[in-house]
């Protein structure tokens, strides 16, 4: 039997916490305060994030890292 990879097994640590903080329903501006970062690097972030794991929607980002089990609910 054939099992999926982890489509976030490509992603940064620092993507990785984007992606949680993202599928917690935070605003990039709340995210970059979060994490001590400008807007503008969550930004790229995020960019990144949906151009690893191939979606260009946060509200499926937060979906799928929901599914997957990567955030604490």
């Amino acid at each position: 039997m054939l099992q999926k990879e982890d489509p976030f097994g490509n992603l940064s640590p620092r993507e990785h916490e984007v992606v949680c903080l993202i599928a917690k329903g935070m605003s990039n501006k709340e995210i970059a305060a979060t994490l001590f970062i400008s807007e503008h690097t969550v930004k790229n972030h995020v960019y990144n994030i949906y151009r690893k794991i191939g979606i260009s929607d946060r509200t499926q980002v937060a979906l799928l890292a929901h599914q997957l089990g990567i955030i604490d609910s």
